[in-house]
């Protein structure tokens, strides 16, 4: 047993790589603060990053996999999880993503420790078969009897929780986004390259991705200096996922210029106009609010999430979801602006960034919901 100090919170996620890249600003704001924190995820490389921030212990868990629908696998990861908290004995535990959300909730329930549950997205449960997706919203229901909140980055996807009845309202709690870098993700004096849109994120197809090389295609016809770029890369545990093969045709096809993965947006965004993610639902796109923090023009869809982003023709341009042609017209619109009108769409997005999705803004509202539910939890014991 580790002798216990201050507050201890488990964050429990899909991937290793989930809690660096959503949560390593909250985690070092709680580290700092002396909360003792316990990270609870598959090992994938960036467990390593988590074990640099102070006070943070990570454990692996060897069962919980993304993909497997097996119940076996499944009642292996409930226990699993179970297991570790009742070893570790954390005041709060929180989940992140389908599965933790699911059946970390229901090994909290087991293990005596007070919840929450972040819903990100839908996930599978917006995208799935019809049967797999009411199989979803049933575990959800049956889930989130037993947790103190249930966390939702956009109001759309709280309502639609409430429509389903899965969770009371008095259990809900909108924060916008998991907050941004606002000094990490900033304009640059590093000079714009010409007419590049610059798509990030994983290689999906609802991300919006072929209907973003639909569309190149179709501008790159009347506009040939138009350039589009993709950052990121397939996922091979995402049913969604697009093939290797059709990646290479478009690049060999010069519809679009393939970046690769990288660690570090920031150079790629600074080059770009305008950051495009025709994503066909979202909890808080990422992606976006780093562009939109480093000053960028953003064009997106009129879907869950992706909406919260943009004030139409003020910072960007709203599309209709899984509409090559629409956001084809979106960009050669955009094309069509003087510089002048283009860096102004920039500096509205930078604003909406700080004052809406920053770190100063959103961290607070984390850090209150965990000590509220660390003092209600107190309180009814």
């Amino acid at each position: 047993m580790h002798k216990k100090t201050a507050f201890r919170i488990a964050f429990v996620a899909n991937t290793a790589w989930n809690l660096w890249n959503f949560r390593h600003s909250l985690l070092e704001m709680l580290g700092n603060d002396e909360f003792e924190l316990v990270c609870l995820a598959p090992e994938d490389g960036f467990q390593e990053k988590l074990r640099g921030i102070k006070n943070l212990r990570f454990i692996p868990l060897k069962h919980l996999s993304r993909k497997s629908l097996s119940p076996f696998g499944n009642l292996q990861t409930l226990r699993e999880i179970a297991g570790m908290l009742r070893r570790e004995k954390p005041d709060l535990a929180i989940f992140y993503t389908v599965k933790p959300n699911i059946f970390g909730s229901l090994a909290a329930r087991l293990a005596g420790i007070p919840a929450v549950a972040s819903v990100e997205g839908m996930g599978y449960a917006a995208t799935a078969s019809p049967f797999l997706g009411r199989l979803i919203f049933a575990l959800y229901r049956l889930a989130f009897r037993f947790v103190k909140k249930v966390v939702f980055l956009n109001h759309d996807d709280q309502a639609e929780f409430l429509r389903r009845s899965i969770v009371p309202i008095h259990k809900t709690l909108v924060i916008k986004g998991t907050g941004v870098d606002i000094n990490y993700f900033r304009p640059t004096k590093e000079s714009v390259q010409s007419s590049v849109f610059l798509y990030i994120g994983r290689l999906l197809s609802d991300k919006g991705i072929r209907e973003f090389v639909q569309a190149a295609r179709q501008v790159k016809e009347n506009a040939t200096e138009a350039r589009f770029q993709i950052l990121g890369s397939p996922d091979a545990d995402n049913p969604a996922s697009i093939e290797p093969e059709e990646l290479r045709h478009w690049v060999e096809n010069q519809q679009i210029e393939y970046l690769g993965q990288t660690d570090d947006v920031r150079p790629f965004i600074a080059r770009a106009s305008v950051v495009v993610l025709p994503s066909y639902r979202e909890g808080m796109p990422r992606a976006l609010l780093e562009g939109m923090a480093m000053g960028k023009p953003v064009i997106t869809t009129d879907s869950v999430g992706c909406r919260d982003t943009v004030e139409e023709g003020k910072n960007g341009f709203i599309v209709p979801s899984e509409n090559a042609e629409a956001l084809a017209s979106a960009m050669s619109r955009f094309l069509q602006l003087s510089p002048e009108v283009q860096d102004a769409m920039g500096r509205h997005s930078r604003q909406k960034a700080v004052a809406e999705f920053s770190n100063e803004t959103v961290l607070p509202q984390y850090r209150q919901l965990l000590l509220d539910t660390l003092l209600e939890a107190n309180k009814s014991r």
